[in-house]
């Protein structure tokens, strides 16, 4: 799977393309590789800057996802930033994700990374 066309990506609050937020990528990338429409938060959260409507939005969304032990490429990464649960990210191998983040455009980042490894709550798999 070849994921370069999406690195790069701007960053944008509430974003659905051209420049998306994490939801928004995530979102994006799920359609284009999975041929899978999630759902959107849109309505569920005011901005990506505002921590506890996007924990609420994504806690309200969590029993459409089922934890899991052994990650496969394209898991949905949960990370804890300040105390709550509002980043995602999508797992690519036993150390990379994609991601989209605020004020950075989307990349490929290492769990191990001083930055993330101490945030991931958990790797969760699409129900649908």
């Amino acid at each position: 799977m070849d994921l370069s066309k999406y690195i790069g990506l701007p960053y944008q609050d509430r974003g659905r393309g051209p420049a998306f937020d994490c939801i928004g990528f995530v979102r994006h990338l799920y359609k284009e590789e999975l041929g899978i429409e999630l759902p959107d938060f849109l309505r569920t959260y005011s901005s990506a800057e505002n921590s506890e409507s996007v924990a609420s939005a994504i806690n309200e969304r969590k029993a459409d996802w089922v934890k899991v032990d052994d990650p496969q490429p394209l898991d949905l990464l949960l990370f804890n930033i300040l105390g709550l649960p509002v980043h995602v990210g999508l797992y690519l191998n036993d150390d990379d994700f994609i991601h989209c983040f605020q004020n950075t455009n989307s990349c490929i980042e290492r769990l191990s990374a001083v930055t993330w490894n101490r945030r991931l709550l958990g790797v969760y798999r699409w129900k649908g």
